[in-house]
């Protein structure tokens, strides 16, 4: 059942990457994909009251887009977590809960491949993908997953920001919801072979490809039946791996007022932050999760920020 809410998401602004060290993976990101480093915060304590954490935290991040730049492309905002300290591992099962992979589309997949794995990243799989073009699964030198997809149109020694792969627990509770945030379904797809994820033998997973209304960046969600999803997205903002993603809005708190009249449970109300170092000016943010617990932040900024 669709909820009855304004579908104030119009676009993706970036997906966190959370490391223990900033530097050396927007410098991957430069070097081996193409990427380009645009801004950084500057390193400061502040409030984790916007994550949900207490007291105060010490990290940085740095805004990593590509060849399109920041008023096109959506970012990377890599976080390099000091205190509190990084936790955990990436997670590397295509069948747990929650962000698995950020998409990138290459104009030549052999090419950025031998370009990754020189970069200390580790190809898991290849092959063609029900979505219809040739896939490389890759693992970086952190653990952190990437699917890698072969794009004709890209421009030659440029990469795209393409995609966001989520599993979840169930397509019937996730697509109400990501309708309700601002997404359209683009495509269904039931799969039986996933050896392009690296999983082997017969599957039955149940795939939707949705898609905001301001730019072309994907959400994948997979349904795995069987094997069965299984678990929730990490909880900890910390979390080494990709862990929350922001979406714009004309008004945060006019978003969060009509959401949560219509039901919407958010996790925090709306604040108003300021990236330090950034020429980005002051914004309202506040964060609610999906069905299965994984974090967006609403982001006020005007569509007159971006090229159309």
């Amino acid at each position: 059942m669709a909820i009855d809410v304004p579908r104030p998401a119009r676009r993706f602004l970036h997906v966190c990457y959370c490391c223990a060290d900033s530097a050396t993976v927007t410098a991957f990101f430069v070097d081996r994909l193409a990427m380009r480093n645009t801004m950084g915060t500057t390193p400061a304590r502040s409030s984790g009251a916007i994550l949900g954490l207490p007291g105060e935290v010490l990290s940085s991040a740095a805004f990593v887009y590509d060849a399109r730049g920041p008023r096109t492309s959506p970012a990377i905002e890599v976080q390099g977590w000091v205190d509190p300290p990084l936790l955990g591992t990436p997670v590397s099962d295509p069948t747990a809960v929650g962000i698995q992979a950020l998409g990138l589309a290459v104009p030549a997949l052999d090419d950025a491949c031998r370009s990754l794995t020189a970069g200390g990243s580790m190809v898991v799989a290849r092959g063609a993908s029900p979505f219809g073009m040739p896939w490389a699964t890759v693992r970086d030198a952190n653990g952190v997953t990437l699917d890698v997809v072969e794009d004709g149109a890209v421009p030659s020694g440029e990469t795209r920001m393409r995609h966001l792969r989520i599993t979840v627990t169930d397509l019937g509770a996730s697509v109400p919801w990501y309708e309700a945030l601002g997404f359209d379904v683009i495509d269904r797809t039931d799969l039986d072979d996933a050896g392009f994820l690296g999983v082997e033998g017969h599957v039955d997973v149940e795939t939707v490809r949705l898609r905001l209304p301001d730019e072309p960046f994907e959400a994948i969600l997979l349904q795995w039946v069987t094997p069965r999803s299984h678990g929730r997205h990490i909880g900890e903002p910390n979390h080494a791996g990709l862990y929350r993603t922001a979406v714009g809005v004309d008004d945060t708190r006019a978003a969060h007022a009509a959401m949560s009249a219509a039901g919407v449970v958010f996790d925090r109300p709306p604040m108003a932050i300021t990236l330090r170092g950034t020429p980005v000016p002051e914004m309202w943010i506040c964060f609610l999760s999906d069905p299965d617990g994984v974090p967006f932040e609403l982001v006020e900024r005007p569509r007159s920020a971006f090229r159309p």
